[in-house]
């Protein structure tokens, strides 16, 4: 007899911790039926980038479709309708959404990063680029301080060849502060906008800037400097082992067909006219 009270105080115990699980999980349920969501957090995962995405900026983005979470409950939410409305936004990369335990909305992305803005000639169009050539419209709620190019390229030179030299460029102070601007005019004549103010520097080919950057020093050390900043027009590096400079009021040196098979070599000085040497700098002086 005293072994069977037990037996069925057993089972009565086990049916009530049963009971009291089968409830508690049925109110909690209940409860999270109820709850909403108290805020959004927002996770940028380059932020050590040029920022472009604002907490502002990706709520007024939810608002405009009509999918602004906070103060909805939290099993109304569609996380997958959020990540992709998001996924169209042309400044960001990737998105990710969910719920944290603490009723927190929280999105992750991934946003876009430009490295230079395009004014193209060719569509009179202007827009970022980012590393792998990706193209955003410039929007007047976004502004980053990125190189600037001006340029045609609608033909077959795209701006994204430019990035070698751009961070070869960013990556020295003295040319970084030198460099305000870059110009193709096509893919044998890129060139650059320099902060002293008077001429333009055309350097060719975007190749072997090293030697070009080497052969602008000297020749601003050794004839600007003496002749004057604003005695040049334009200076070019393009032809091996010499800087063409043309005078402030003469005619542009002759440039040589392009053609991409041939190295970039200087034309014979006689079908460019050039009669003075001033050290190692070779200048246009023909009228």
């Amino acid at each position: 007899m005293k072994k069977a009270f037990k037996k069925i105080f057993l089972y009565v115990t086990l049916f009530v911790i049963v009971a009291l699980f089968v409830c508690s999980a049925a109110l909690a349920h209940q409860q999270s039926q109820l709850e909403v969501c108290k805020q959004v957090d927002l996770v940028i995962l380059n932020s050590d980038s040029s920022t472009f995405v604002t907490r502002e900026g990706i709520m007024k983005e939810l608002e405009t479709r009509n999918l602004f979470p906070e103060g909805k409950l939290i099993r109304s939410l569609d996380t997958d309708s959020i990540e992709r409305a998001l996924a169209h936004c042309d400044y960001l990369e990737s998105v990710e959404c969910y719920v944290s335990n603490i009723n927190h909305l929280v999105i992750e992305v991934r946003q876009y990063v430009p490295v230079m803005r395009v004014y193209d000639r060719g569509d009179s169009t202007v827009y970022y680029v980012n590393r792998t050539g990706k193209r955003v419209a410039v929007d007047g709620r976004y502004h980053i301080d990125v190189p600037v190019v001006e340029g045609d390229f609608t033909g077959s030179f795209q701006p994204i060849r430019l990035l070698p030299l751009i961070n070869y460029v960013d990556g020295d102070d003295s040319l970084k502060g030198l460099v305000s601007m870059y110009v193709v005019r096509d893919s044998n004549n890129v060139c650059f906008v320099p902060t002293i103010c008077g001429h333009i520097v055309n350097m060719g080919r975007v190749e072997g800037w090293e030697s070009k950057f080497k052969k602008l020093r000297l020749f601003y050390d050794n004839v600007m400097s003496k002749k004057g900043w604003d005695a040049y027009t334009e200076v070019s590096l393009k032809w091996d082992y010499m800087v063409v400079g043309t005078l402030r009021g003469k005619k542009t040196p002759y440039i040589a067909p392009y053609n991409p098979e041939e190295d970039e070599q200087a034309p014979p000085i006689e079908s460019i006219g050039i009669d003075e040497v001033v050290g190692n700098v070779q200048e246009d002086v023909n009228p």
